[in-house]
């Protein structure tokens, strides 16, 4: 590739991520004068937005994103309690599945009117975090009803054809802040790109199962890997790259 064409590249991307294509001189800001719309791929899913501009240092979006649904299998070293029978040591196939659809609304600030960008807003929906289902084949065998699967601290119930359905939940209404670089939302020319790094504050992950929180045993020690999720992961981050175009 000659050097000539190599400098036309990275000028285009330069113009891409920090001016946007056709840029006019006649561009003015205020709300519903122009209407941007966004692509975005994040760590929250697949989505799109709508965003316009209340002035030059300030603008508002609203958009939905999908997570779509992918599995993860493995293996659990469980234990079954059941009345007062003596304590059962299983392992047993279980997959979590990861699937979602939530709503933000985002106030963009641009602090020098440019392509840097703070972001605040909040997101809502999508409170299932992870679902969990597994199934023992030897509680399906006995036909013992009443059972709780033991995973790491928690109780699941297992019903009598063995199996289990549980849900990692965080809350629905989920603070964002953000900062990013790139276009604005409403980008003066007709295309352009930026991208976006915030956390999502969703608190304390809560284990429920047929949408009830899960009873933690008493002085059992958690050591599995679900429990190190639920206890430690109170913000969910984000990393978000976004492809703006402006209709009007």
């Amino acid at each position: 590739m000659k050097r000539k064409s190599i400098y036309a590249i990275i000028t285009l991307m330069c113009m891409i991520c920090t001016k946007s294509f056709g840029q006019g001189s006649d561009f003015t800001y205020g709300v519903f004068k122009h209407l941007g719309v966004g692509l975005n791929v994040s760590t929250t899913g697949i989505g799109f937005d709508v965003a316009t501009d209340l002035t030059k240092y300030v603008g508002l979006r609203a958009g939905v994103s999908f997570m779509p649904s992918f599995n993860v299998n493995g293996d659990l070293d469980v234990e079954y309690a059941i009345d007062d029978l003596p304590t059962i040591e299983d392992n047993i196939k279980a997959k979590g599945s990861f699937k979602r659809t939530s709503c933000e609304v985002l106030v963009d600030f641009y602090p020098l009117g440019g392509s840097f960008f703070l972001t605040g807003g909040f997101s809502f929906g999508g409170d299932k975090l992870v679902s969990i289902t597994a199934h023992s084949d030897k509680i399906q065998e006995l036909g013992l009803t009443g059972a709780n699967v033991l995973i790491d601290k928690y109780q699941l119930p297992i019903d009598q054809n063995g199996n289990v359905n549980g849900e990692i939940r965080v809350k629905k209404f989920r603070p964002y802040l953000g900062v990013g670089f790139g276009s604005r939302a409403v980008p003066k020319g007709r295309v352009a790109f930026r991208t976006e790094l915030g956390v999502q504050f969703h608190g304390h992950p809560k284990v429920t199962a047929n949408g009830e929180d899960v009873l933690e045993m008493a002085g059992k020690v958690a050591d599995d890997d679900i429990s190190k999720i639920v206890d430690k992961l109170t913000v969910y981050p984000v990393l978000k790259f976004r492809l703006v175009g402006r209709i009007f």
